[in-house]
């Protein structure tokens, strides 16, 4: 059995979630439910494997060894059913600047680049930001605020002449793991319309019970697929900065990396390629009992705005460890409401910058105790609010 209720002690180590809480919110004291990182420990086979690497003092240039390959491969054919050639992996330092990279490299200025929202914002400022024009395709909400593709829309989209698009699976911030009928639809459709098909499955591995995640790197066209993955929503060591492109076709390999050579991109530290390994080789069991806590705190989530928000509604948790609660009920856009939460003791993300006004992120990979105090604030304000 492994801890997830003691919480690490982050404050004042530099931890963007909570170092920054005075001067990004306002107010230092208040409980982070924000950044997509979690506030328990990480897995103790990570971290002895970290504390071996120090004790050798040596900290040069290093590349992927056999072994990092092979343990990511071993990881994706076990936990994901996908069978791998080790040289389909490219290692990055992150998913953001990844996608980054494969937009400028793959499109040119001008170029329609597809994002299904409301999603994670970084995904729209990357195609912003590199001048190319960006397509929103929206997903649907249901009446149980559980969400789904308008798949005649989306093909109206690819249609128009969009060169990429990215896909959110699972779905961050609303909670959806898209089901192998989904994925493949989706692949089928931008391989019909000459679109390359990037996957972005970091959260891949935070799976809810009752769920199964389907990676497009088995929907059938490996030409048109790049699946972008990584260690560091699972294990909780981002700040390492070590993620795993995949890539089944050897042209689309070669460009990248050769696009990548010419900037002077190097890869993850030496640090990262140790912790990833580790976890990819250790980290299974920790894997599953930190979901059946994650699955718990959801209930508690669930049950707790049963009881004292019943007019409030919550989209069906079924991966990651981010829920998006339906505060449209208040009568105030979403900035307001976390400006209230953030001033009474609570941080969340507005749903404005994923793009839905009505809605409001929570991040419930946190220590049970701290959670419950966070319910608290949260049902306090709203409940205020709503009267």
């Amino acid at each position: 059995m492994y801890d997830f209720d003691t919480p690490a002690p982050r404050a004042g180590t530099g931890a963007i979630k909570w170092d920054i809480r005075s001067s990004a919110f306002g107010n230092a004291s208040a409980l982070p439910f924000w950044v997509a990182d979690s506030d328990y420990m990480s897995p103790p086979e990570v971290t002895e494997a970290l504390r071996d690497a120090a004790a050798r003092c040596i900290f040069g240039y290093t590349v992927p060894t056999e072994g990092y390959r092979e343990a990511v491969a071993g990881w994706i054919r076990a936990r994901h059913g996908w069978e791998i050639d080790t040289n389909w992996i490219l290692p990055s330092i992150g998913i953001v600047s990844e996608l980054s990279n494969i937009v400028r490299c793959f499109t040119a200025p001008g170029d329609k680049v597809l994002i299904q929202t409301p999603v994670y914002d970084p995904f729209g400022n990357v195609v912003k930001t590199s001048g190319r024009t960006l397509v929103e395709n929206r997903l649907r909400c249901g009446e149980n605020l559980r969400y789904s593709m308008d798949f005649e829309d989306l093909e109206r989209d690819l249609a128009s002449g969009v060169r990429l698009m990215i896909l959110c699976s699972p779905h961050n911030p609303v909670g959806r793991v898209w089901t192998e009928d989904e994925v493949r639809r989706v692949a089928g459709m931008c391989r019909d319309h000459g679109a390359l098909l990037v996957s972005d499955e970091i959260h891949w591995d935070l799976i809810a019970p009752g769920f199964t995640h389907f990676t497009a790197g088995n929907a059938g066209t490996p030409d048109n697929v790049i699946v972008l993955t990584a260690p560091s929503k699972t294990f909780n060591i981002a700040g390492l900065k070590c993620s795993n492109d995949i890539i089944p076709n050897a042209d689309l390999r070669r460009k990248l990396s050769a696009w990548k050579e010419t900037r002077h991109m190097e890869g993850p530290n030496n640090l990262g390629w140790i912790a990833c390994e580790a976890a990819y080789r250790h980290g299974a069991a920790w894997c599953d009992e930190q979901n059946a806590y994650i699955a718990r705190n959801a209930r508690l989530v669930r049950d707790t705005f049963a009881e004292k928000l019943p007019e409030a509604g919550i989209s069906p948790l079924e991966g990651t460890y981010l829920m998006w609660l339906d505060i449209s009920r208040t009568g105030l856009d979403s900035r307001r409401v976390c400006e209230e939460l953030n001033r009474a003791g609570a941080i969340l993300n507005d749903g404005y910058r994923y793009g839905d006004d009505r809605f409001a992120r929570l991040n419930i990979a946190c220590p049970r105790a701290q959670l419950e105090e966070g319910l608290r604030v949260i049902t306090g304000v709203l409940r205020g609010i709503l009267g």
